[in-house]
């Protein structure tokens, strides 16, 4: 619902008051989508019944499937931030690495990708913070796509402007705002009914202190797809409609299916009575005018197996549009896979974790180059930044078996490779457990040197013998 007009601050320039306006818009537009994937992913997508299968009475039964969810958690759970590296250098020269730890990016970071699957993109603020108060130096928070928009500046690929929806009242209505430009941070916060007081904090960068976090994104789209695309809520549907009449069969397969020749036209004239005699466990009727007795018969009882295979079919439809393992939809096979086939049903999903970091890594790159910024009060950009790239572990997960035989191969083909930390890092080790390692090979080198001093001073000083003499100086 467009939500132009509505909120009007007679302190806000025109200029000022178009791009708040063009940006509440933005969000009002996408809202209803971005609700729609979220219910979708909570698994409380009510059931699109067809009107032709279910009874009346069993249209209200409740049937949830986590197939979305779980599209977008194998995804997540394999993209992993492991930090930023410089090349050429061992030591982290602008102290990112203590930047994320003050904002506790370990766990705000996967939350913030999580949120960027189910919606497309989600956001990441850079702030000063309040150390008076307790804050770091610079505030990293991530804000879902359902309280935050953004406009994006083709031309510099970068935030043109954002805009973060901080508080609401319960019909809603949002009651506090706050909008970044390049040059400035407006706080709107309503103090009563159609008044607004404004807070401006001036921005020295020339960025906007907002950074997306995109998935999938497009030269149309710049601000991505969501991972619960159109598809997948269809074929979700399809498929929690595959468990309700399976569950409407179940209850038949439990009831012995009748039929009556001879009887009367209105001996079950309702919808109500029909329903009634199907499921009751006694079927009473009348006899007819003549005094005969309609003949009653039972049909075979049915068997669950359609309805299991069409949730097969559904799933493998699910894992071709979303690269998720059938196995991990809860489809049991009746072979075991081999090893290359369980690495084949995984390939798509390692690729898109791939794809997805990349993007990912881009804007976390530009989100710690404004950080260091507002936190060295910086005009400009240091040219050092540049050569900052983000890490991220091995989407593919091997097993520490696999990584060793393909570690023994690299390193008899590349013998320096095993004084990397490259070797390690590719064994699954993160970075604070290679510094241990190192502190730890530093150590045992040093009391080894020292065991060999103290060893060689200890040693018995053997005396020197008369000198040699040789044949020469016997003739002489």
């Amino acid at each position: 619902m467009p939500v132009s007009g509505l909120i009007a601050i007679p302190q806000l320039d025109n200029s000022d008051a178009a791009l708040l306006d063009e940006l509440l818009n933005k969000w009002a537009q996408k809202r209803h989508r971005n609700l729609l994937r979220s219910t979708y992913y909570d698994g409380k997508n009510a059931l699109r019944d067809l009107g032709i299968s279910i009874p009346p009475q069993l249209k209200s039964m409740e049937a949830v499937l986590g197939w979305p969810a779980k599209a977008v958690g194998v995804l997540a759970s394999r993209c992993n931030f492991d930090g930023f590296v410089v090349p050429g250098q061992d030591q982290d020269p602008f102290d990112l690495a203590g930047m994320f730890v003050d904002n506790d990016m370990d766990v705000e970071l996967p939350q913030a990708l999580t949120s960027s699957l189910i919606h497309a993109t989600s956001f990441l603020t850079i702030t000063p913070g309040d150390t008076s108060a307790g804050e770091p130096e610079v505030l990293l928070l991530s804000r879902s796509a359902q309280f935050g928009t953004g406009l994006w500046d083709r031309r510099r690929r970068s935030m043109r402007a954002a805009l973060s929806i901080v508080d609401m009242d319960e019909t809603g209505y949002p009651t506090e705002l706050v909008m970044y430009q390049r040059d400035k941070v407006s706080t709107f916060t309503r103090t009563s009914p159609g008044k607004w007081s404004v807070d401006v904090q001036v921005n020295r960068t020339g960025r906007v202190w907002v950074e997306p976090l995109v998935y999938r994104p497009e030269l149309d789209r710049p601000f991505g797809h969501s991972r619960i695309s159109r598809a997948v809520m269809s074929l979700t549907d399809s498929a929690i409609r595959t468990i309700v009449r399976s569950e409407v069969a179940a209850e038949f397969f439990n009831t012995p299916q009748r039929y009556l020749l001879g009887a009367e036209e209105g001996a079950f004239s309702s919808d109500a009575e029909r329903w009634k005699a199907i499921m009751g466990r006694f079927l009473a009727i009348s006899r007819d005018e003549d005094g005969e007795v309609p003949q009653v018969g039972q049909f075979a009882q049915q068997s669950m197996q359609p309805h299991m295979e069409q949730l097969r079919g559904w799933a493998s439809l699910f894992a071709g549009e979303t690269g998720v393992p059938v196995s991990s939809l809860g489809i049991v096979q009746d072979n075991p896979s081999s090893a290359e086939a369980i690495y084949a049903a995984k390939e798509d999903l390692v690729i898109e974790a791939n794809a997805a970091n990349r993007g990912w890594g881009a804007s976390l790159r530009r989100a710690a180059t404004t950080g260091v910024m507002l936190r060295d009060g910086l005009t400009e950009a240091p040219e050092e930044l540049r050569l900052v790239q983000p890490k991220w572990r091995n989407p593919a997960t091997p097993s520490v078996v696999s990584a060793s035989d393909a570690l023994v191969k690299q390193v008899s083909a590349i013998p320096w490779l095993a004084e990397s930390d490259v070797a390690l890092e590719s064994l699954g080790y993160d970075q604070p457990t290679i510094t241990r390692l190192r502190a730890d090979k530093r150590r045992a080198e040093g009391r080894a040197t020292a065991a060999a001093l103290v060893a060689a001073a200890r040693a018995p000083q053997v005396p020197a013998g008369p000198p040699e003499v040789t044949s020469d100086a016997v003739e002489s």
